[in-house]
Order: structure tokens, then C-alpha cells, then sequence
């Protein structure tokens, strides 16, 4: 099985998250981009599953989050924050602490409009 396989191609192919999902980490470190790319909204089928995929990543995850964390989409890192960096360990939450603490305390107009702020500070509390 070739890991692009894995990734689905389009927002239905539970299949393939499936498959990905048998497969985990760290085989999975190669596609983990393309993998956080099918979460960027939490209500298309393939998201809930691949949160779940993702959150057995190790820290190989953090400059992938780390990179969508100081992206212009906020609706993304509000996903990221409120169902996929609850479930990560306090080891890769500590190594995403600056921008968690950036985004509850310096939040765009954006991400106070879709709750970035409010998830992050909520994970800087659970996560102490």
C-alpha cells in the first residue's frame, strides 16, 4: 500500500482514514500535511476521524501546527484547538505554548471572531 493512499480525496473518503488510521504513526509522518489539510472544517465527514489519527502524531506534529497556528485561517486553528490539541499529550502542548499563549492573549480580528482566543486560553488552563 502506497501512503498516498491514505489521504483522502475528498471529504467523504472514510475509507481511506480508515486504512490511514490501521496504518498510525510514525509511518504516517510523511503525509501528516496532507492529513491536517482535511481539518480544516470539522464538519466535513473525513475531519473527526482524522483528528482522532492525528492526535496519536508525535511531536513530528508540532511544526505542522505550529505553521497553521500563524495561517489567516482561523476557523482552522479553532478546530486545531478546541478537538485536536485537547487530546495531544502535555509534552507537544508545552512545545506549542508560545502560540497558544500568542493566540489567546494577541488574537487578529478574525480569531476573536471565530473563538481562537478563547480556545486557546481554554487550553492553556487544561493543559497546566
Amino acid at each position: 500500500m502506497e501512503l498516498h493512499e491514505l489521504i483522502p480525496k475528498d471529504k467523504y473518503d472514510l475509507p481511506a482514514v480508515i486504512l490511514a488510521k490501521r496504518v498510525g504513526f510514525p509511518s504516517l509522518t510523511p503525509i501528516l500535511p496532507d492529513l491536517l489539510e482535511w481539518t480544516r472544517d470539522y464538519n466535513w465527514p473525513v475531519a473527526k476521524p482524522i483528528f482522532e489519527v492525528l492526535s496519536d502524531a508525535g511531536s513530528e506534529i508540532v511544526p505542522h501546527l505550529c505553521s497553521a497556528f500563524r495561517s489567516d485561517d482561523s476557523v482552522w486553528k479553532y478546530w486545531l484547538l478546541s478537538e485536536l490539541c485537547p487530546e495531544l499529550t502535555k509534552k507537544i502542548i508545552d512545545a506549542l505554548h508560545p502560540d497558544i499563549v500568542r493566540l489567546a492573549n494577541h488574537p487578529t480580528k478574525s480569531d476573536q471572531a471565530e473563538g481562537v482566543d478563547i480556545a486557546a486560553a481554554a487550553l492553556t488552563i487544561s493543559k497546566v
